[in-house]
């Protein structure tokens, strides 16, 4: 090639990174989306609902599609909370739904996931620490009804959810979904299932208690506040977890009248937040933003390259001052691409979730719960007082207790 024709190749390759880099100039984060306006249906829709509950379905109505799963999480859990569990079923079937549509392990949903990749930073789909948690509280519905086959069910989708992250498979560590299958395989007889689950529970804790096979209450205590996420990062791009705000109370003891209650830690949703198979991660970083980097290291290599080469283009002679102005635009035009791209963190969390879970299971004939307290200590042994604290009390069709206690519902 002579070097009129090099000439021309690496002008219109420069032309072509300055397009590229021009049309990089708007930034590819989140769009800003406007409420929208209720329809008639809607209107009456909200106004049937609870009167707590009315700004979060008006809010579900306004965000729409975007943050239908989201909106269904909080409106689910803020149902339990309250115990009205028709509706807490209802919005967690309705997410859950959504949910198994993409992140099912099946050829359907691996295929819907590629359809879904680019809307996935405008659908709000959760983390695999919410999406598992979804079916958890959904599992705990199924138990109350007395569907043990399907609470079984729910709990192990949560186990899958944990393990599975985007195209990624990993080990999954969440204790708390070991347990609640091996309970729920207990109580539909199925002893066999009952051990795998607690098999696996034993090797991820081997010093917690597993339940005697003539349990017949199980003890669940959810303190703190969930996770937040943050973005972090040139850009904005890296997702980061940061403990929930004002949580102190790391270890729970319950007076039920008649004994103490010392309930065993089996979960932090933090830590489930912040890991991957068992192991911690810093950020989340999207595939755009590997991309930015890759961009942003080539356009400094070429512009590196374009000044050495006019620095020594009077030795080498020819066009080679011509080459090296064109590498070093085309260096600084990719530079300027890898500036514009801004893949920011999607930071929309499910602010409902708890930050821990802890749990105990007995043989008892428990009557009423309206009588019960829980007291608290941080980390360091040391009395944290509380002035919120929700107990709930079910008994299933199969004379089966549950016992679940928040010490922050709202």
């Amino acid at each position: 090639m002579n070097s009129k024709k090099l000439h021309k190749t690496t002008l219109s390759i420069a032309s072509a990174a300055l397009v590229l880099a021009l049309a990089g100039c708007t930034s590819t984060g989140p769009a800003q989306y406007q409420p929208l306006a209720l329809n008639t249906q809607e209107q009456d829709a909200v106004a049937d609902k609870p009167a707590y509950l009315q700004p979060l379905y008006r809010k579900l109505f306004q965000e729409g599609k975007r943050n239908e799963v989201l909106n269904r999480m909080e409106i689910g859990t803020a149902a339990f909370y309250r115990g009205d569990l028709d509706l807490a079923r209802e919005n967690f079937d309705a997410a859950l739904e959504t949910i198994e549509t993409v992140y099912a392990d099946n050829e359907a949903a691996t295929q819907a996931r590629s359809l879904w990749h680019e809307e996935g930073r405008k659908d709000f789909k959760g983390e695999p620490y919410e999406r598992a948690m979804a079916y958890y509280y959904r599992g705990l519905i199924y138990l109350i009804d007395g569907e043990y086959d399907n609470a079984r069910a729910s709990f192990v989708s949560g186990l899958m959810q944990d393990a599975f992250a985007e195209e990624e498979q990993n080990r999954s560590d969440f204790a708390v979904m070991m347990l609640l299958a091996g309970w729920s395989a207990q109580k539909m007889g199925s002893p066999v299932l009952a051990e795998e689950a607690y098999d696996e529970l034993r090797a991820l804790r081997p010093d917690f208690p597993i339940p005697a096979a003539d349990d017949n209450v199980l003890i669940l205590a959810e303190t703190g506040f969930s996770p937040r996420k943050l973005a972090d990062g040139m850009g904005h791009y890296e997702l980061v977890f940061r403990p929930g705000k004002n949580f102190k109370e790391k270890h729970v003891v319950l007076d039920t009248g008649a004994e103490q209650l010392e309930l065993a830690p089996i979960e932090s949703v933090y830590w489930q937040a912040t890991s991957r198979g068992g192991r911690p991660v810093d950020a989340i970083i999207e595939g755009k933003a590997a991309f930015a980097n890759t961009t942003a290291d080539l356009g400094r290599d070429l512009a590196q390259l374009g000044v050495t080469a006019r620095v020594f283009s009077p030795a080498l002679g020819g066009s080679s001052g011509q080459v090296g102005n064109t590498l070093a635009l085309i260096g600084v035009a990719s530079m300027a691409l890898s500036a514009n791209v801004k893949p920011r963190a999607d930071i929309r969390y499910w602010s409902r979730l708890p930050d821990a879970v802890h749990t105990s299971t007995m043989r008892a004939n428990i009557a009423d719960v309206s009588q019960w307290q829980a007291s608290y200590t941080d980390i360091d042994g040391n009395p944290v007082a509380l002035q919120s604290g929700v107990f709930r009390h079910y008994q299933d069709p199969q004379g089966n207790h549950i016992v679940w206690h928040s010490s922050r519902a709202r």
